[in-house]
């Protein structure tokens, strides 16, 4: 709005010859209620200015967040990277020997009140998985179930005629490949914008770093590979097929599963300790899987063959 213009129209809105007649101190009068009038209709317009910002930015703070829930540890870090910034999963099963216990009231509860559902699947949570299946629709409707979208390896066999049992073949541990987390980033991002559009942004921008910091620590790992061992190598190797196919030339694939650690109770050793995804902290990921392959080692010398 003109403000001058208006102030012309009020104070010009007298017979030019009448306001010529007025005193000095009535025209002062005139031009000071103009005055004020002006400062009150401004001062109500930006009144009204800061109200609708108000009530818009009210709207905005009053989205409900959604809740997500992952079943286990290293599904958090990947999924919790993704909704940077926007909300934290809430986690099934925060220690990964609990997998095989039924489930708690809290976490039927946590379940219940979930909008999305991230499993493994493949029989990894049969717990969960029972839960699910009991509730029907309402919670399967709501579950991603990962091992669906991406290529599945072979369980090692670590003994003659005995698979790990996990109900299936499929070996789980997935999450630890950099480049298959990737393909999974790739998956649940679109599926979390679709359930929260109003922080479509953020899952997206967040998606780009997450892929592009994937990438390096890839980069990272086949670097600090190179400089294994070869009896490091053949205990990852029967620890993770993922990160021996990915990581290891198939002249050393031949060489590791030719001299493999066949130790009795080497998996009951190892499935006692919780494993995470490789961290996308790239300063971490050196810790991790050195962590990884001294634990791997210990298990390999505490279950060692009697000697006859």
């Amino acid at each position: 709005m003109n403000y001058f213009n208006w102030q012309t129209k009020i104070t010009m809105s007298l017979p030019g010859d009448l306001f010529k007649t007025l005193s000095l101190k009535k025209q002062l009068s005139v031009v000071l209620w103009t005055l004020l009038t002006l400062l009150l209709v401004f001062t109500a317009s930006a009144h009204g200015s800061d109200q609708d910002e108000t009530e818009a930015s009210g709207t905005v703070s009053n989205i409900p967040l959604p809740n997500i829930v992952v079943s286990i540890e290293p599904l958090y870090e990947i999924v919790a990277s993704i909704a940077h910034q926007v909300v934290r999963p809430d986690v099934v099963y925060l220690n990964m020997s609990d997998i095989q216990k039924p489930l708690t009231d809290q976490q039927k509860a946590m379940l219940d009140k979930a909008d999305v559902i991230i499993r493994v699947g493949q029989g990894f949570e049969p717990a969960l998985d029972k839960y699910i299946h009991a509730r029907g629709r309402v919670l399967e409707n709501k579950t991603i179930t990962l091992s669906l979208y991406i290529p599945l390896l072979d369980k090692e066999q670590l003994e003659e005629g005995i698979y790990i049992d996990r109900q299936h073949r499929s070996d789980l541990r997935f999450w630890m490949d950099p480049r298959l987390v990737k393909m999974l980033v790739i998956y649940i991002a679109p599926k979390l914008v679709a359930m929260d559009p109003d922080h479509l942004e953020e899952y997206l921008d967040n998606e780009v770093l997450v892929k592009d910091q994937l990438k390096k620590v890839e980069q990272k790992m086949l670097t600090l590979f190179r400089q294994l061992s070869l009896e490091q190598k053949v205990l990852i190797a029967q620890f993770n097929p993922y990160l021996k196919n990915r990581y290891m030339s198939f002249a050393e694939i031949k060489t590791v599963d030719a001299a493999r650690f066949d130790r009795p109770g080497m998996r009951e050793c190892i499935d006692q300790h919780s494993f995470d995804s490789i961290p996308l902290n790239l300063e971490y990921t050196e810790k991790a899987l050195y962590g990884m392959v001294h634990t791997l080692e210990d298990c390999a010398q505490s279950h060692l063959i009697p000697t006859q």
